[in-house]
């Protein structure tokens, strides 16, 4: 008889409901914390991918409950915010009124589901206890000086008509309607998370995180050390200040800086434009402010700039520069000015070739990194296969300029230095030009690089004729030896040592073209490391050693300094929209900003107010808002009319869920001790730079003013996997191609929709939906179903004993790692072996029932009931395994003959070498392959044995 979902589902989740089954306290050492992210309640309501994560993390908190663990599942509502307003404004309906029956659908929704949430701790982000809480968090973030109001450039939506943070804006869109965000001058309430920027960074060394996640954070933190830079204005009489200050990551380039560029919002920008360049720079400015700062900032853009007719001084050698407003250079960023190294910066690079301005090269590729590896093999201007190089201890190399009788009728030449005479081996021949070239006999061989040269560069120059390998060897000869070729080498050639930099514009042999072209700037920006040239005290140094030299000069020059910045902006807070926490803040009659006191949180949402956006907060139309400051404070007090973005409310959910009841405290310190930091924590990969990087800053922030003793909300973190349409897309209901639970669970039940979305495939993959799939693992459930109505025996076969062994040791190891798709497909071996069997005892279907508990719970409880359990399949141990059992009996071993498989064994996997060798080497088809002793025998344990003969 098939298992019937519609009766026995309804019937256990009443009963985990009565007996408050997910329910715990602050009980035991061995307690655990998981966590799934909280959801929108949305009208639309639960959907697919929600089950994906929440039934992974539910199978592991029950698992951990049968081994007898005290494990906090909780469950709430991120119920604030543009979603859930949206949908109450497309309603016509309170957002209030909407959210309140979002979560009730919800709520069921997730009970159907059989999830064992502890529903005592439920909380929503909307319900004033709990907001109350996140006003209070506010108020002590202002008190202690992470918390500010300040006029600044914001990212603007005009779909939604409100701020957003920049971790909100993707690619130049707002997350969440995906409209274009332009750049507005707003006063706005911004959260000092900068403040920590090298603690989160630090700190997610010892996270157990995805690395790729843990990447995304680092990469927006954007740690980048340099030097503050000042360059004096020429004309300091035209402005308030003398000097302007930029933040540069290659002081080394400093000798290599040809303008300036300001940010069109830098303060000096009209102080510093002159009268005849006022129209440009203004028209400029308006079009600028127009452009997201991800727009501004995209490499590939065309860069566009006017210059403000004002000169600067470089530090370094004492030259004017120009100084432009370009919109690549961010006001955010730095200073919101920069020192132009067209030669060094490809950006620079760019905008200098097209308005015409210096480019000065001052790094150029050291030889023997460059040679290491060649991008399309070198280039080859003998006939030999070696080029020598000569580099003295000034960083210039050594050319030949060749007179025309050495080469017959070609007209005079230059190249580089070095050849292989016939016989002469690369070393050979390196000493020689040497000694010829400058007569220095104490050879300091720096290195020698042999590379094959690439198939694809000859490929595309069949017509000159090349060795099959290119060696090239640089020899740094002291700047105390000889540098003058001896008299026989003078009736050739003569030597000329030349900077780095210069050498692709002197030599004029066609083919040697193709060699430099690794080698120089040639048509771009060379960005890669190199040695210091055109630098006077920098020169012959490398790049790594040419900063610190360049900071030490200018900190004792008094003309900057080193520094650490961070691409990490400070978390604006504010929100122009009505659904949100009001910011507890009011102002006196002279505009002076207070907290609201505690004993006025919570300072409640106002009721009397048109919620729809209008540009401004709708909070600021209310008379209720307006009357209640006044009664509190006195005539002319009013409050903070923007409430808070809604990530605020996410940031500490996970603290409340220790003690969500508590009207003392946002939650009792030995709660927060016994439960805090959260052991699993699992949701969506989207969220990495967003609600992750604020919870970390609210946890150190807490830590640092005594409210909790722990700096890291989440140890351990893993991301599902994204749920596609059948038609492999993602899930739209503008597409149609939407899977509602709902439906799932009315056809096929609550167990089979668990287990498919766990056995679609690994955890963290994107995977399509695919109904065969629910109906393969509905029939999965009908078979346990039959076994558990059929007559069991009394003990069950030494073979299913071993698989039942080998499936607990599986199952447990693979909940554990979460590789919930592996550990269904063993449980569906073991169900095959108990067919195939025809007899099945207690003994092995009762540890069995166990296993498939945690994965499909409804039906699991109905059949341990059927075996004359009273109390929950719940409250029962985890099965053990033996370890003797859960190996296979006997296993295939491959035996090889000079690494080809000659023949098959069966063995126990615990066999010995010897007995190994012994097996093999009397099986017929190995031994006629193996005369004699074997030269070598390799032997892996449990795996392979291969004769070496």
């Amino acid at each position: 008889m098939p298992y019937n979902h519609k009766e026995i589902e309804p019937k256990w989740q009443k009963k985990w409901e009565e007996s408050d089954s997910g329910s715990v306290t602050e009980k035991g050492k061995d307690s655990v914390y998981h966590l799934v992210m909280f959801p929108y309640p949305s009208g639309a309501g639960l959907h697919v991918g929600h089950v994906e994560s929440y039934a992974g993390v539910d199978i592991m908190t029950r698992k951990a409950r049968m081994e007898g663990k005290n494990v906090l599942f909780p469950m709430g509502f991120d119920a604030f915010g543009l979603p859930a307003e949206n949908y109450a404004i497309k309603l016509g309906v309170h957002p209030a009124e909407t959210t309140t029956k979002a979560i009730k659908n919800f709520t069921r929704q997730l009970k159907s589901v059989g999830l064992d949430f502890d529903w005592d701790r439920v909380l929503s982000t909307a319900d004033p206890s709990y907001y109350k809480w996140t006003q209070w968090i506010f108020s002590q973030f202002l008190q202690n000086g992470l918390a500010y109001k300040k006029k600044a450039p914001v990212n603007w939506c005009e779909s939604c008509v409100t701020v957003l943070a920049n971790e909100q804006v993707i690619d130049g869109r707002c997350d969440r309607c995906k409209s274009e965000v332009v750049q507005k001058e707003l006063e706005q309430w911004f959260f000092e998370i900068t403040k920590y920027a090298e603690q989160l960074l630090a700190g997610l060394d010892d996270l157990d995180w995805p690395d790729s996640l843990k990447a995304m954070q680092r990469n927006w933190i954007g740690k980048s050390e340099g030097a503050n830079v000042k360059f004096k204005i020429s004309h300091p009489e035209l402005v308030e200040v003398s000097s302007i200050e930029v933040f540069t990551t290659r002081p080394d380039t400093l000798f290599g800086a040809t303008y300036m560029v300001l940010a069109p919002e830098h303060s000096l920008v009209d102080q510093l434009t002159t009268e005849e360049n006022k129209k440009a720079v203004e028209k400029y400015k308006k079009e600028a402010a127009k452009k997201s700062a991800l727009e501004r900032s995209e490499i590939q853009k065309e860069k566009t700039g006017v210059p403000t007719g004002s000169f600067a001084i470089n530090p370094a050698n004492g030259e004017e520069v120009p100084v432009w407003i370009a919109d690549y250079v961010l006001s955010t960023y730095g200073t919101g000015a920069i020192m132009a190294v067209p030669a060094h910066d490809e950006r620079d690079y760019t905008f200098a070739k097209k308005y015409d301005l210096p480019i000065q090269a001052v790094v150029s590729p050291d030889m023997v990194d460059k040679l290491n590896p060649p991008k399309d093999g070198v280039e080859m201007t003998h006939r030999n296969t070696v080029h020598v190089i000569l580099r003295n201890q000034e960083g210039k190399i050594g050319l030949l300029n060749w007179k025309s009788e050495s080469w017959g009728d070609r007209t005079p030449v230059t190249f580089i230095t070095g050849g292989v005479d016939d016989g002469e081996d690369l070393v050979e021949a390196a000493r020689r030009e040497v000694l010829e070239e400058t007569g220095y006999t104490d050879l300091q061989l720096v290195e020698t690089l042999v590379h094959e040269t690439c198939a694809s560069f000859y490929a595309a120059h069949k017509s000159v004729n090349r060795c099959a390998h290119v060696r090239c060897v640089v020899f740094d000869v002291s700047e105390n030896g000889q540098q003058e070729i001896n008299e026989d080498e003078k009736a050739h050639h003569d030597l000329v040592w030349c900077d780095p930099s210069e050498v692709a514009g002197k030599i004029n042999i066609p083919d040697d073209t193709f060699f430099w072209e690794d080698f120089s700037a040639g048509g771009q920006a060379y960005m890669e490391n190199g040695v210091l040239t055109n630098s006077a005290f920098l020169n012959g140094l490398s790049v790594a050693d040419a900063k610190d030299k360049m900071i030490e000069w200018l900190e004792k020059e008094k003309l900057g300094e080193r520094k650490t910045t961070y691409r990490l902006r400070d978390w604006l807070v504010s929100r122009q929209r009505y659904w949100g926490a009001p910011i507890p803040v009011v102002y006196d009659p002279e505009g002076n900003q207070h907290p609201v006191k505690n004993e006025h949180l919570p300072l409640l949402l106002p009721t009397d107010v048109d919620f729809k956006p209008t540009g401004e907060s709708p909070i600021a139309l209310s008379d209720d808002f307006k009357k209640l400051a006044e009664e509190l404070y006195g005539d002319g007090w009013h409050f903070e009319v923007d409430t808070m973005d809604t990530f605020v409310d996410s940031s500490w959910y996970f603290l409340r869920y220790c003690d969500p009841k508590n009207e003392d405290a946002l939650a009792d310190k030995k709660a927060l001790k016994h439960w805090m930091p959260v052991d699993l924590y699992v949701g969506g990969v989207e969220h990495a730079v967003l609600h992750l990087l604020y919870a970390r800053f609210f946890c150190y922030a807490l830590n640092d003013l005594g409210v909790i003793d722990f700096k890291e909300p989440f140890m351990k973190l893993r991301n599902q996997g994204m749920i596609l349409g059948p038609d492999g897309q993602k899930m739209s209901k503008s597409v149609g191609n939407v899977i509602n639970p709902d439906d799932v669970v009315s056809e096929f039940g609550a167990d089979t929709l668990r287990l498919y979305e766990m056995f679609m495939g690994p955890f963290e993959d994107t995977k399509p939906w695919d109904t065969n799939g629910v109906l393969g693992l509905r029939r999965f459930l009908d078979k346990v179903h039959r076994v558990s109505e059929g007559e069991l025996s009394n003990t069950s076969s030494e073979a299913l004993m071993r698989e039942l062994h080998k499936t607990i040791k599986k199952v447990t190891k693979d909940i554990d790692d979460m590789r919930f798709n592996t550990a269904i497909s063993q449980m569906m071996i073991m169900v095959n072996a108990i067919q195939e069997d025809g007899s099945v005892g207690k003994d092995v279907f009762v540890p069995f029932v166990q296993l498939l508990a945690p994965f499909a719970p409804h039906l699991a409880e109905e059949v341990w009931e059927k075996l004359g359990n009273v109390d929950s399949i719940f409250v029962s141990s985890w099965p053990s395994f033996d370890e003797a059992l859960a190996r296979d009996e006997m296993i295939k071993m491959p035996v090889q003959v000079n690494g080809k498989v000659r023949a098959t064994l069966s063995v126990s996997p615990d066999i010995s070498e010897e007995d190994a060798i012994k097996f093999a080497l009397a099986d017929e088809k190995v031994k006629s392959y193996v005369e004699g002793e074997p030269k070598k025998v390799i032997f892996v344990k449990g795996r392979l044995i291969n004769f070496v003969v």
